[in-house]
């Protein structure tokens, strides 16, 4: 059965040659009785597969073998059961209280986007599921999660948090705007970010808080980014669901592009199946077109590490 496995293809910045395809078939071939994970990480080591940090991108290999198992392309080891230690539990974390917060500003500068740490990114979590109108999914990948924080006060106030993920894998309007072809995305869609979560907290009232938030956001982005995946992001997303308009996008000066097509991040059938959204974006260098598609640096292998920073 011809796949888009069967001649070259790419996965975010990396190439896979008719070479790299052989190397997978004999690994998936050789090493049959070793988990996904184990063989992921001996296709990294031996395809040199790495992110722009240099971290081995096992995540991403996992990935490809579920998608080469769904095309049949070749047997691929099962997934294996993780049973849990005596004692381990999964860590939950307590949103923060909501608080009434109604002033100017001004009153309430300096206001800083702090990213979540290890240990609060739980509360994080918990707070983006309980007071976000959409909840909260998982992002994978890479990804950078914030608080909005307040420092006029004796003690810091949170007033809301920000999620940064990867963006659309296919997204028309966008893809039309930039002018890219599928073989150009495949391989240059990393440099786009997708602000796929952007909460003020109930009982804030803070006129212009939201655009001034975007603002703070395009100015840190890249320097958060490149400190965590080793390369800057060069776009901006984001989608609008109805009923909201995007009125805090369009006064932080983001471009609209036009409506989804309705089918979800995941569709393979080409059906509507999710209420269609405003697209939203905004260019983070003067150059923008220009260090979207520059080519991506040489780097070594690092470490194991996942590029998850979680």
């Amino acid at each position: 059965m011809p796949t888009r496995f069967d001649e070259p293809f790419w996965i975010g910045d990396r190439h896979f040659s008719l070479n790299d395809i052989a190397l997978i078939r004999e690994t998936l071939r050789r090493f049959h009785r070793l988990s996904r994970q184990e063989i992921a990480a001996t296709l990294c080591e031996n395809l040199a597969w790495t992110g722009p940090n240099g971290r081995l991108r096992v995540g991403a290999c996992r990935q490809l073998l579920v998608a080469m198992e769904a095309a049949q392309w070749m047997p691929v080891p099962p997934v294996r059961e993780h049973r849990t230690l005596v004692g381990q539990t999964e860590r939950h974390g307590i949103p923060i209280p909501a608080v009434a917060v109604k002033a100017p500003l001004r009153e309430l500068q300096p206001i800083t986007l702090e990213p979540a740490t290890p240990a609060d990114r739980p509360i994080w979590v918990a707070t983006m599921a309980t007071y976000h109108p959409l909840g909260y999914r998982r992002a994978y990948g890479a990804r950078q999660q914030y608080w909005i924080v307040s420092q006029a006060r004796s003690e810091p106030v949170r007033l809301g948090g920000l999620l940064f993920a990867a963006a659309a894998q296919r997204l028309g309007a966008r893809d039309t705007w930039i002018g890219w072809d599928a073989m150009t995305r495949a391989q240059f869609r990393a440099r786009i970010v997708n602000n796929s979560r952007f909460l003020i907290m109930p009982g804030v009232e803070v006129p212009h808080l939201a655009s001034h938030v975007l603002g703070l956001a395009a100015r840190q982005i890249r320097q958060d980014w490149l400190k965590c995946y080793g390369f800057a992001p060069v776009l901006l997303e984001t989608f609008v669901e109805a009923p909201w308009a995007g009125t805090c996008y369009a006064a932080a000066n983001w471009q609209y592009l036009g409506m989804t097509a309705g089918r979800g991040r995941n569709d393979r059938q080409h059906r509507a199946a999710v209420p269609r959204k405003a697209v939203w974006v905004y260019p983070l260098t003067r150059e923008w077109r220009l260090a979207l598609t520059a080519p991506w640096p040489v780097r070594s292998v690092r470490s194991l590490e996942e590029e998850d920073p979680e």
